[in-house]
């Protein structure tokens, strides 16, 4: 069984994306957490949760 905790699951093994991940508010981690996106670039991950935080 995977573990469900977006802290200890990164999206990427790149440190800068893992720490601007982490630095997130917890619910756009979980929503991105749950969505299953995949997160290649920093610049990803920033829109991502840009256009999380519009709704």
């Amino acid at each position: 069984m995977a573990n469900s905790n977006p802290q200890n699951t990164p999206l990427t093994q790149d440190p800068e994306i893992q720490q601007c991940f982490r630095s997130l508010p917890a619910y756009i981690q979980e929503t991105i957490h749950q969505s299953g996106v995949t997160i290649t670039s920093k610049q990803q991950l920033q829109q991502c949760a840009d256009h999380l935080m519009k709704k």
